[in-house]
């Protein structure tokens, strides 16, 4: 029929236009589950959208095109950019418009089907199959502009979040929970504290020198599983805070890559301004061989390397972090051998000093390495644990 009929058509649909789109956001709304939590201004703008589609093809199938014109694809990009902004998922928002096309289809034939020839019918097609691409890609392509430019400015937020805790900017816990809670995210609380610098070729997809990426990689390697993680980079070192359940991860992967970095015991985000100065003037002022096979500095090797340097730390934290359980009464024999191994200087003539079998002195040496982490026989370690031992209680 052409023109004349197409047209017929059209107007019969423009003058049921309200019902008709209201048919098509309620296929929406029941085919689409992410569609069902819409609501107030977020609903009338899926019918303007709707309106406008319908309105648009009805007037290109009339005119004889068979493709959307670029200021329409364009528009169809800006709304992809926006439904990004409102956090629907791509595919549920391509799925709306495919789900939509389907009804307005069968709004069409239910309308025109015994007036329309066999040439209608296929041009109506083919318009439609064309365009149901177009939208489907320029969503797409929209929605992922903005996705990631959105992505882009979280992740410059959660640095900015991570920079003033280091410097102890906001630190005051309602500070943190209300920064946390704007930014939609959950960091861990208590929280690991890791910086860390490459040594030699990165790991893999980080370029050699950009610590940035050298830490996205890392924790790519880590791959949390804890709460959301914390990553900034300063002075050339990325700094993460990572959740206490993810430590054991975090260390084995710098053990295994060309890492040297410092791992503190977990501690309450508001502290982590004067662990971050702990752990970065540990590796600032660390000689080669404190690292161990690992490349890891903790938390008794920062505060001994801070009270040689003039470092904010205590005697008392010194030895509360280097010998820990030592310190408690089920530990004090450990403690008393250990102070017998150093005066004397060999293993043998501090178990005659303590008249115990050398074998049980030995026994009480590895028992001290279990509970410290520190070996008295190493060179660092039993640098480590005499420094401690020599400070009085």
């Amino acid at each position: 029929m052409g023109h004349e009929q197409r047209a017929r058509v059209s107007a019969g649909l423009a003058r049921e236009r309200a019902g008709l789109v209201e048919r098509i956001v309620a296929e929406v709304y029941a085919e689409v589950p992410a569609y069902r939590a819409l609501h107030g201004s977020q609903l009338e703008e899926v019918r303007a959208i709707t309106g406008w589609l319908v309105s648009r093809s009805m007037e290109l199938w009339v005119a004889g095109e068979t493709r959307l014109p670029p200021d329409d694809v364009e528009r169809l990009r800006g709304i992809g950019r926006s439904r990004a902004a409102d956090g629907r998922s791509i595919g549920a928002v391509v799925r709306a418009h495919r789900v939509g096309s389907v009804a307005a289809v069968r709004a069409v034939a239910e309308h025109g089907a015994d007036g329309l020839d066999a040439a209608d019918v296929f041009a109506l097609g083919e318009l439609w199959l064309t365009s149901i691409d177009q939208i489907s890609e320029s969503l797409a392509v929209g929605h992922a502009e903005t996705a990631h430019r959105l992505d882009a400015d979280l992740e410059r937020a959660r640095r900015a979040f991570l920079d003033d805790l280091l410097i102890g900017r906001q630190a005051s816990q309602g500070a943190i929970r209300d920064r946390a809670r704007t930014l939609g995210i959950a960091p861990p609380d208590p929280a690991v504290l890791v910086v860390a610098q490459p040594e030699g070729p990165p790991p893999v997809g980080a370029p050699q020198g950009d610590a940035v990426s050298a830490g996205m990689a890392l924790l790519g390697l880590v791959e949390p599983a804890g709460a959301d993680p914390l990553l900034t980079t300063r002075a050339g070192r990325v700094v993460l805070l990572a959740s206490p359940a993810d430590a054991g991860r975090v260390a084995a992967v710098l053990g295994a890559h060309p890492w040297r970095g410092c791992v503190l015991a977990p501690r309450a985000l508001a502290d982590m301004s004067a662990a971050y100065r702990l752990a970065d003037d540990a590796l600032e002022t660390a000689p080669p061989h404190a690292f161990g096979p690992e490349g890891l500095l903790r938390d008794a090797d920062a505060c001994v390397l801070a009270l040689l340097n003039g470092g904010p730390v205590t005697p008392s934290a010194v030895r509360r972090a280097v010998l820990g359980p030592l310190l408690s009464a089920g530990g004090a024999h450990l403690l008393e051998t250990l102070r017998a191994y150093f005066r004397e200087g060999a293993a043998t003539t501090a178990a005659e000093a303590l008249h115990v079998h050398p074998q049980t002195l030995r026994y009480r040496l590895r028992r001290v390495r279990e509970l410290t982490g520190h070996d008295p026989h190493r060179p660092w370690p039993r640098f480590v644990l005499e420094t401690a031992c020599a400070i009085a209680p």
